[in-house]
């Protein structure tokens, strides 16, 4: 059945727009293998986030839900060194919050709270949730039913929450879907994309306050690929710049290559005139306006700078303090899912922000 684009005939994504910003990139720094912090391997780093000139990483690993504190030292643009200090538990071990998927978490500046979130396992018929972390314990946001798990509605495996970014009001906290919710179409493909979710929940009510459409661009068609080769997309970290203005990290991965297979490129989007699509139940058939899009940085355009040569499962991002020249940087990390399917690389590159 051929993908219904009626409701995207304005779909701006298909336009072209020059990008306000530009991402320059200045290092990579490659975590050694087999590295241990408390006894625990440091790996699985699938976010990353920069608070009180410490770094906090989560690690996408099941059996032990945990984060890390880092100390990520920059000098002359460079990255010196990458200095893991701490682990810490996300769930206590008398806790019953099911199985957990951790995917991406941020802090709460002026407090010790965290939020992060879990993808559960839809397979397993187990809940993603949206978690608060604090002195008082932990508590969770409360989902609509959008999100509940069906066979016909609901998120997909392994496409739910992904992405994390503290809103700019500092009032609540911003979370993307990897991937499009069942009963909003089918999945991005090499053919076509997929829209996705981007929902606004609120500190104070715990609650869904709003939510917008996102534009997931088609995979990206590998031709050395075999026929067979698994492949899948999705919208992987989230990163607010101003009230309007975020940054997506999108990441299209094709099995079988010996590049790895990772395709990651950077947008920037403005939610300004966005419709506000919490109440639509279905974006099948319906009228909306999407988020504005636009390309900052195609991930493979800057690969022969990298020392290692590779582009790898790349998932977080955080802007990182500001560099010698004034400029703001950015950071960012790949999850080398403990290396479980093939030797991957535990990357943190370095960019600085130049407005234009």
């Amino acid at each position: 059945m051929m993908h219904n684009f009626l409701c995207w005939a304005l779909l701006l994504p298909f336009s072209v727009y020059a990008a306000p910003m530009q991402l320059e990139f200045l290092d990579e720094y490659i975590i050694p293998e087999e590295l241990t912090i408390s006894g625990n391997e440091v790996g699985g780093l699938s976010s990353i986030e920069y608070v009180d000139g410490k770094y906090l990483l989560i690690a996408d690993d099941a059996q032990n839900p945990r984060y890390f504190q880092a100390n990520i030292e920059i000098d002359q643009h460079k990255i010196k060194q990458v200095k893991f200090e701490k682990s810490y538990p996300l769930v206590s071990k008398d806790a019953k919050l099911g199985f957990v998927d951790p995917e991406s978490l941020r802090a709460i500046p002026n407090t010790s709270d965290i939020v992060w979130c879990s993808e559960g396992s839809v397979k397993y018929q187990q809940a993603p949730a949206i978690y608060l972390q604090s002195s008082n314990g932990l508590s969770s946001f409360k989902l609509p039913k959008m999100f509940d798990i069906s066979d016909t509605s609901g998120p997909r495996h392994n496409a739910v929450f992904e992405g994390l970014t503290l809103a700019h009001s500092g009032r609540g906290i911003w979370a993307s879907m990897e991937g499009a919710l069942k009963q909003d179409g089918e999945e991005a493909n090499i053919k076509h994309g997929a829209m996705v979710r981007i929902s606004y929940f609120d500190f104070a009510t715990k609650q869904l306050d709003k939510q917008f459409a996102y534009y997931l661009e088609p995979l990206v068609k590998r031709p050395k690929a075999k026929a067979d080769a698994f492949r899948t997309t999705g919208l992987v970290e989230i990163l607010q710049v101003n009230k309007h203005q975020f940054l997506t990290m999108e990441r299209s991965y094709t099995s079988g290559l010996k590049d790895g297979g990772n395709s990651v490129s950077i947008y920037l989007i403005d939610i300004e005139k966005a419709t506000d699509i919490k109440t639509i139940a279905s974006l099948t058939n319906q009228q909306y306006q999407p988020a504005k899009k636009t390309l900052v940085l195609d991930m493979a355009t800057i690969k022969t700078q990298l020392g290692s040569k590779h582009i790898d499962n790349l998932e977080g991002m955080t802007f990182g303090p500001k560099l010698a020249n004034g400029n703001r940087s950015l950071l960012m990390v790949s999850d080398n899912n403990f290396n479980a399917h093939g030797k991957q690389l535990s990357q943190v590159l370095l960019f600085e922000v130049k407005a234009l």
